[in-house]
């Protein structure tokens, strides 16, 4: 089984793949956010160039962080073509409906973030499923949280599970780590999901298969290819 964390920042990218390797990971999402498209630009060679040599599949990822569905159209536009992984960090509903309900996003990050509510309702749910937009459970974003919340946050994460698997969304399990330090093990990143509710193939199946199946199929529609209903067909 192939492990892949899809949230991950780094300021010591060999230190990451060194610690990825230690976790037992085959694939790392190297996340940047979207705010330096050159920047990006160059992120994705220095990464192509790092995984031929350590073997760990590096994954491209933009984190867009929108103040307004203008602003996340606008870089949804300009990085579904260069990102590998599109991932939208959430929290305000707005953004949390637009970003399910656009099929170039691949992942909503946290969007419980600072919510009183878990973000997400039955229609973003099912926009999600719709669109095959992934629900993140972030770990990182959980261990980060006051312990005098923590509670409420976990209940949001809950509902967010069981509306899910109601519609039938993806689901991936991230560490959200800021650096190596903040990186978990799969098997703990499985575990949270199966205190909110997955089961234990589920879980499994959010840090692995269910990753490795989003980044092949975005690779290949970068590579020129478009996948239509299952079919592959030559751009």
């Amino acid at each position: 089984m192939k492990f892949y964390d899809l949230h991950v920042r780094t300021q010591n990218l060999e230190k990451t793949i060194e610690t990825a390797r230690t976790l037992e990971f085959s694939g790392l999402g190297i996340t940047a956010t979207h705010h330096d498209f050159d920047a990006f630009r160059e992120l994705r060679k220095r990464l192509r160039e790092a995984s031929q040599k350590s073997g760990i599949d590096l994954v491209p990822c933009v984190e867009i962080q929108a103040e307004s569905i203008k602003t996340l159209k606008r870089a949804l536009a300009k990085y579904r073509e260069v990102a590998e992984l599109v991932i939208v960090a959430g929290g305000d509903y707005a953004i949390n409906r637009a970003a399910a309900e656009d099929g170039r996003v691949d992942v909503l990050a946290h969007p419980e973030f600072k919510r009183v509510d878990s973000g997400i309702d039955h229609i973003v749910a099912k926009s999600a499923a719709q669109n095959g937009v992934a629900l993140e459970l972030n770990l990182g974003e959980l261990l980060a949280t006051y312990k005098r919340v923590r509670a409420h946050v976990l209940g949001h994460m809950e509902r967010n599970i069981m509306l899910a698997k109601k519609f039938n969304a993806p689901i991936v399990i991230t560490s959200g780590a800021a650096d190596e330090w903040g990186m978990r093990d799969p098997r703990e990143l499985a575990a949270l999901g199966q205190m909110l509710g997955l089961t234990l193939e589920e879980s499994m199946r959010a840090v692995s298969d269910a990753c490795v199946a989003r980044v092949e199929s975005n690779r290949r529609k970068l590579a020129g290819k478009i996948i239509y209903k299952g079919v592959e067909v030559e751009a």
